[in-house]
């Protein structure tokens, strides 16, 4: 799962990086044979303050033009970006405040300063792309941003005629893509037939990268995105409804 190796790299991270003291990665927290959640990282710095990180790294569109959380969803449909930051401040931050929670520190954390450490993509519809967004409460003006369109409904959106497009699986969602000169990639008539192939027998939504030459002959990223089945959300929904997540 990519939070998941989101997590584990952050753990490395704080493990090796100077001045940082990692205490410990994915403490469970239960009661009465009960998990009611786990502490994502808990690390000190170089002032002895004890912190308490919630990690995660989210990827959501924008399925309604308004500048509120809520209008951001899961490219699979079935999570949204108010929800999750709700659970992250409401639940997962406030661990240490419960018995229970207090009891699964190792003695030595106290003070504890609880934050969250939240990254990923907002994506826009692809129209409005090129437009600096509304700005939504609780979001940094300067994330990191994407397009996002559905099957048929258009071209993919491209910064010069001499760009590629590579599909990107989801472990290689995190960084901003660099491939050497002789890595494989897709003109447009290649991306626009692998899409059509794809989306016959799958409702699954792919992430593309544009990438165009840089001097030294390398592919570099100019900007990634989201194609999404012809009937998303919805058909998301219904493809997932069983998913216990």
């Amino acid at each position: 799962r990519l939070g998941l190796y989101f997590e584990s790299l952050l753990a490395f991270w704080l493990a090796h990086a100077p001045r940082t003291q990692l205490i410990a990665a994915n403490l469970p927290v239960r009661e009465a044979g009960r998990t009611l959640g786990e502490y994502d990282l808990l690390w000190r710095d170089d002032t002895g303050v004890t912190r308490h990180w919630e990690a995660a790294v989210k990827f959501y569109l924008q399925a309604e033009p308004l500048p509120v959380t809520h209008t951001f969803i899961g490219p699979a449909a079935r999570d949204r970006l108010d929800l999750k930051l709700q659970r992250v401040f409401q639940h997962q931050l406030t661990l240490s405040h419960t018995p229970a929670g207090h009891a699964a520190l190792p003695p030595e954390v106290a003070p504890l300063l609880t934050q969250a450490f939240i990254k990923g993509y907002l994506f826009y519809p692809v129209h409005a792309f090129q437009a600096q967004p509304a700005a939504t409460p609780g979001i940094s003006p300067a994330h990191l941003r994407g397009w996002w369109l559905r099957q048929g409904s258009g071209a993919l959106p491209q910064s010069v005629a001499q760009s590629r497009w590579v599909q990107l699986p989801r472990l290689r969602w995190l960084a901003p893509l660099r491939l050497d000169a002789h890595a494989e990639v897709m003109t447009q008539q290649q991306v626009e037939a692998m899409l059509q192939a794809h989306f016959a027998a799958s409702s699954t939504p792919l992430q593309l990268v544009e990438v165009t030459r840089g001097d030294s002959g390398m592919w570099h990223e100019a900007a990634r995105g989201f194609v999404v089945h012809a009937a998303w959300p919805q058909i998301s929904i219904s493809a997932t409804s069983n998913s216990p997540h």
